[in-house]
């Protein structure tokens, strides 16, 4: 058994808690059927003494409420150890209506113990065993809880999640999941989790989740593995009769069926209880503002990562999507980086390091390269939770997988803007794989999640130098790397002089050019060798690198027209949907690119004669359409 940090309360005092919360969370009245069967597990997590999550302090356990449409209880216990200073029962009930503080689902930062944005069910556990696992790299004691609802558990992402907890050894990973059965408005069967959870290799129990008693015992158990505890629930404990145990209670219930007690002398009676066993909490409610939360770690600037990286020869020829990794996790191996690989841990280059450090599992926790199982939507939402426990996670995949992560880098990474590297091997053409494999549209759909910076490299060293870029931003990225040997065109030390805000750079000029062509990645060599054939036949060329599409976007009308002269015909030349550099262009412009769906097979010489994006084929269709 585990060592109590403060004395339990009596088991009369836990009832008066759990009394008070419950009382919040009808005050509340939103989604209080799930709400209100995790009111006796909210207890015992903050307040029988088994964690340390009540504690003051940065370094705490973590609790991740990803049921997060049910969080009125987690917010109760949150607003009386003072997470909503100032706030009365009546304001911190109020929760998420316009300009509260305060989101109806879980958004990260809201307030201090939120820490993932929740809500796209399914993606907490993988969240937490990030938490987990970087909490146990950096040699800590604490552990994470995850509240996970049944309904939930029917996602898939949760199932990749238990076999990659399991796989790691995560004993410092706790799940908690409401079984009230009731997914949404369909019912479940209560008794399959701990089966399911222990085929999976996890430590399962299942218990009466009403018993505050029983749910501190397991809370306090030592064991070698991850555990799951199965809260055995009434949906809506506490409401009516003829509504209390429905499987219709997911959104706000008719006050009728509301139950007739003194909601505030209720809640006061748990303050009162709460501010005896601990001190702190009446203090932080009555404060001027809630518990600062700990300081973001200082990242080292490009320049002193770029000091750490080793530049290619201008004219090699190098296949950056093996290259960029494996370089890479050699020279920045003094950093907190967790490089991360949900496929062929081969492809992204990874492969050497990880047999010199060994693969990151329960019997190499300081390893710092974590093969992943083929389960892409895991291996995000566990980036997502190790980027905010610390580390520097640059997950590499090739392009097309990226489109089973979409929602999980808008969810996880991107709307709480943590700080993970995604990095887009194969981009473009060039996979003998067959259609399936190919990235098609994908970084059109990653060009639309707002708060994602993307970059995307033609050659090596600027791969290099864009991997630094978003590594020391503290700011999601998605870094995009050709299939193609493409030719290095400048040192790393010249690139490094360069400035990066525009987002473009100039590749070739001329005075008053009549035509911009606008490319990106492995096209460039084809934009620059279609650029002297027109020069040939009597226009005058200006070629422009968009190293980041994100940036070039936000350039203002002045910056713009430096790189397109208002009234210049341009052109954008990409391997990617036309539409990612082509809404660069303004009006009148012509976007080329691929916009047809699978174009796929070998070799990569007829990908390119397929698509039309041949030197030829470029220079001759620009011709005829801007005649």
């Amino acid at each position: 058994m585990r060592i109590r940090l403060r004395p339990q309360p009596a088991p009369k005092d836990l009832t008066t808690i759990a009394q008070g919360l419950r009382a919040f969370v009808f005050a509340a009245n939103k989604h209080p059927g799930g709400a209100s069967s995790m009111t006796e597990a909210i207890t015992a997590l903050y307040f029988s003494g088994a964690t340390t999550l009540a504690e003051p302090g940065p370094v705490r356990d973590r609790l991740i409420y990803s049921k997060g449409h049910a969080a009125a209880p987690w917010y109760a216990a949150l607003w009386t150890l003072g997470a909503m200073p100032q706030m009365t029962w009546q304001d911190a009930a109020g929760f998420g209506q316009v300009g509260h503080p305060v989101p109806r689902m879980p958004v990260r930062g809201s307030v201090p113990g939120v820490e993932m944005s929740t809500g796209a069910l399914g993606e907490g556990l993988s969240f937490g065993a990030g938490t987990a696992l970087a909490d146990r790299r950096d040699g800590l004691s604490t552990r994470t809880f995850v509240v996970l609802g049944d309904g939930e558990c029917t996602e898939g992402q949760v199932w990749e999640a238990a076999m990659t907890a399991s796989r790691l050894g995560l004993q410092n990973l706790v799940a908690l999941v409401d079984a009230n059965g009731s997914g949404s408005v369909i019912q479940l069967d209560r008794a399959q989790w701990a089966e399911k959870f222990a085929a999976f290799g996890w430590r399962a129990v299942s218990l009466d989740g009403h018993d505050i008693d029983a749910i501190t015992g397991e809370l306090l158990a030592e064991t070698d593995r991850p555990t799951a505890i199965i809260l055995n629930t009434v949906k809506g404990m506490g409401l009516a009769a003829e509504v209390e145990g429905s499987n219709t209670l997911s959104a706000e219930v008719e006050e009728r069926h509301l139950p007739d007690w003194d909601t505030g002398a209720l809640i006061e009676a748990a303050l009162a209880v709460i501010d005896r066993h601990i001190p702190h909490a009446a203090t932080a409610r009555a404060s001027s503002s809630n518990r600062p939360a700990a300081a973001a770690p200082v990242r080292p600037s490009r320049a002193e990562v770029l000091g750490l990286v080793t530049g290619h020869p201008e004219g090699a020829e190098v296949v950056a999507k093996k290259a960029l990794g494996g370089d890479l996790a050699q020279e920045l191996a003094g950093l907190p980086l967790l490089w991360m690989a949900p496929d062929a841990i081969r492809n992204s280059g990874l492969l050497a390091r990880m047999e010199k450090v060994g693969s990151w599992h329960w019997g190499t926790p300081g390893a710092d390269v974590l093969q992943c199982a083929i389960a892409e939507q895991d291996a995000a939402s566990l980036a997502a939770g190790a980027a905010s426990a610390g580390l520097w996670p640059v997950l590499c995949s090739m392009e097309g997988f990226y489109w089973r992560m979409l929602d999980q880098i808008r969810e996880s990474i991107a709307f709480p803007q943590l700080p993970v590297l995604l990095v887009g091997t194969s981009g473009g053409l060039g996979d003998p794989l067959g259609p399936m494999v190919q990235s098609d549209g994908c970084l059109a759909a990653l060009a639309a999640i707002p708060g994602l910076e993307l970059f995307e490299a033609a050659d090596i060293n600027t791969a290099k130098l864009l991997a630094a870029e978003a590594l020391t931003s503290g700011r999601p990225a998605y870094l995009r790397l050709p299939h193609e040997a493409v030719p290095v065109r400048h040192s790393l030390t010249e690139l490094a002089t360069r400035p990066t805000g525009s987002g473009a750079w100039t590749l070739a000029d001329a005075d008053a050019p009549d035509l911009v062509l606008v490319t990106a990645g492995a096209m460039r060599e084809h934009a620059l060798e279609s650029a002297e054939q027109l020069q040939a036949r009597g226009r005058t060329v200006r070629v422009v690198e968009v190293f980041s599409p994100s940036r070039f976007s936000r350039l203002n009308a002045d910056q713009r027209a430096r790189l397109l002269p208002p009234g210049v015909q341009a052109v954008s030349i990409h391997n990617a949907p036309s539409s990612v550099l082509g809404t660069l262009l303004g009006d009148g412009g012509l976007a080329i690119g691929v916009d047809t769906y699978g174009i796929a097979g070998w070799p990569q010489t007829a990908l390119y004669e397929a698509a039309g994006l041949t030197t030829d084929a470029l220079t001759d269709r620009i011709l005829k359409e801007l005649a």
